[in-house]
């Protein structure tokens, strides 16, 4: 993934150029000869290797005296643990969740796990308001809702578990439709979220509202933020392939990217 560079008055050319030697290292993830990584940066070995010679002086390549491979070198190492030190999760969502809501013209749910399940965080208002209680600090079903859905099949299993026990508990949560026998169904449902990396819920728990939600992961692959898009399902479009759930997912993913992840 490629992120849009900021607008400026003026810019170096060789150092735009010269990024896409970076940027290949980074997308194969492991050393490459000259001639291969010289195809994906879409210059010829002649062109790459005076930018891999300079970025070498500084640290951030190195080549493999026994290969010749090249890969990226130690400063690299250290501007990303930088980077990913300064990095918040929820604050670098909040512009991209803010966006997505203002270009799908519907609500976009921030949520974190907390002490008590899967928490509200941040709320992305659109022109097409939904008469829902859900604010910063409501606590969202992982049996009944999207959000819960995604965090139930990326957590870790005991984690899941526990939660889902003390749902099960609940009386206020049994009182809204949620009983033993939406676990067995709900159990069902997490092998299609992974396979889609999507959740989808359609006029449940709250008949006339429909929602998608996504995963958020950082650098160590970890589940940090679900991303939920929900609206009235007469003006949602709640189908896999459709633009709700293709923004959904770019936004997640772009999040992603910016925490460190690098996919599976």
């Amino acid at each position: 993934m490629v992120l849009s560079p900021p607008k400026a008055s003026r810019r170096i050319q060789a150092i735009e150029v010269g990024s896409q030697l970076l940027m290949a290292l980074v997308r194969h993830r492991q050393p490459m000869s000259l001639t291969t990584l010289a195809k994906a940066a879409n210059m010829t070995p002649s062109k790459a290797h005076p930018y891999l010679a300079s970025f070498g002086a500084v640290g951030l390549t190195e080549q493999d005296p026994v290969s010749g491979n090249y890969g990226l070198g130690p400063f690299s190492f250290q501007m990303g643990l930088v980077c990913l030190q300064q990095q918040n999760p929820i604050k670098l969502a909040i512009p991209e969740i803010t966006s997505l809501a203002a270009r799908i013209e519907q609500t976009v749910v921030l949520a974190v796990w907390g002490t008590h399940g899967p928490t509200v965080v941040y709320l992305g208002d659109s022109n097409r308001p939904i008469h829902v209680n859900l604010r910063p600090g409501s606590v969202m079903s992982m049996l009944g809702t999207a959000t819960g859905q995604v965090f139930s099949a990326f957590l870790p299993v005991k984690l899941v578990e526990t939660a889902l026990a003390r749902e099960l508990k609940d009386e206020a949560v049994l009182a809204q439709n949620t009983s033993k026998s939406a676990l067995q169904q709900h159990e069902a449902t997490l092998a299609e979220v992974r396979q889609r990396g999507l959740a989808r819920v359609e006029g449940f728990p709250i008949p006339g509202i429909s929602a998608f939600s996504a995963p958020v992961f950082d650098n160590k692959q970890s589940l940090v933020l679900v991303i939920t898009a929900t609206g009235s399902s007469g003006s949602f479009d709640s189908s896999w392939n459709g633009p709700i759930a293709r923004e959904l997912q770019a936004c997640a993913q772009t999040v992603s990217y910016r925490l460190g992840y690098a996919g599976k």
